[in-house]
């Protein structure tokens, strides 16, 4: 039995609340927010566990009963948790990003690689079923042959109504703070280093010094007015591999309420043989083309995937992370193999804020 504690009760971390309140081989000891109210209001929501009430994440930390914490605070709040929690000697899950800029994340991957803990990073498509057989498809069985032309099509709505979002200096601008996702998945079904990148965008609707109305349909929280913006609302970002392979995100943050044309997010892969994998929705793909004109489609419910309990593949994610902590292994998305996917958004932010290629190597 593992005791767990989770620090931050917004909207991921109430995912996890009740997806481990789910589990039968863990125990909630302790919840932690800085809003009280919130943290108490949270214990109505589960079933299985009773666990103690914390406002500051040191005092969890100096909890000898828990044995690993669950991050889900805003990404500015990361790297310093984290180090904290290693210090303390907890297993941790970190929601992504690891932190907001390179510096940081420099001295949290030193700190986890040195610690001998599990730490292992949110990035919930790589525990997704549907994903997970999609690489099977493109890695295992080579469906493709060589990847080399890869696309991700996100039209959405606006982050949650917290200012921290739309702040560059806490959430690190909307690329690291929401495409670190997309950009692993490229980095795992192309098998390749990425080389360089180079991205424009900027602020269409959601515009700096304007009195912008905020109302994310998932958000626990009120609609608000938010003018002091520094982030971008929509992005284009196209990155090339050791490879050869290219890839690139196509990225429009003001839809309204959400995506409703029945498309959704839509990612998608080209390979040497001239077939192409094509996924939507987060519940199907289809392999098309190549000798033939003919498709075959695979479908597979969020429900059936974890959807139950908040994104796909959140509840495996939180399977394993115990596994990892009961049988000292490794997560299948640690710190140094999800590297890449990091380096690519703090390339890509720098690329539009500087207007120029950004090359990988100038973070090693």
């Amino acid at each position: 039995m593992t005791n767990i504690a989770i620090i931050g009760i917004g909207d991921m971390g109430l995912g996890h609340l009740k997806g481990f309140d789910a589990l039968e081989n863990v125990r909630i000891t302790a919840i932690c927010d800085t809003n009280d109210a919130s943290a108490r209001k949270a214990l109505g929501l589960l079933h299985n566990n009773k666990p103690r009430v914390y406002n500051n994440y040191r005092d969890v930390l100096k909890d000898t009963s828990v044995d690993a914490v669950v991050i889900a605070v805003p990404g500015y709040l990361h790297d310093e948790i984290l180090l904290e929690s290693i210090k303390a000697d907890k297993h941790v899950l970190l929601e992504k990003p690891v932190a907001i800029d390179y510096e940081r994340y420099k001295r949290v991957r030193e700190a986890a690689e040195k610690s001998g803990k599990v730490i292992q990073i949110g990035l919930v498509y790589r525990y997704s079923r549907l994903y997970r057989e999609i690489a099977r498809k493109l890695n295992t069985e080579r469906q493709l042959d060589d990847v080399t032309f890869a696309w991700c099509k996100e039209f959405r709505q606006c982050f949650p109504q917290e200012p921290w979002f739309y702040d560059k200096s806490k959430s690190g601008g909307t690329i690291v703070e929401k495409n670190c996702h997309h950009f692993d998945i490229f980095n795992w079904m192309i098998g390749s280093k990425p080389k360089r990148v180079y991205a424009i965008g900027g602020q269409h609707v959601y515009k700096k010094g304007h009195n912008c109305l905020i109302d994310c349909n998932y958000s626990l929280s009120p609609p608000r007015i938010i003018n002091d913006i520094s982030i971008i609302d929509h992005a284009v970002v196209a990155i090339e591999y050791e490879n050869g392979a290219k890839a690139n995100l196509n990225l429009c943050m003001y839809l309204r309420p959400m995506n409703v044309s029945g498309d959704g997010l839509e990612i998608g892969f080209i390979g040497t043989n001239g077939r192409q994998l094509i996924a939507r929705r987060d519940e199907e793909y289809g392999i098309y083309g190549g000798n033939t004109a003919d498709g075959v489609k695979y479908m597979l419910h969020p429900d059936e995937d974890g959807g139950k309990f908040g994104h796909i593949g959140c509840q495996r994610q939180r399977i394993e992370f115990l596994e990892c902590i009961d049988k000292g292994l490794k997560p299948f998305a640690n710190i140094s193999d999800t590297e890449d996917a990091l380096l690519i958004a703090f390339a890509a932010e720098r690329s539009i804020e500087e207007d120029r290629v950004v090359e990988i190597s100038e973070f090693k």
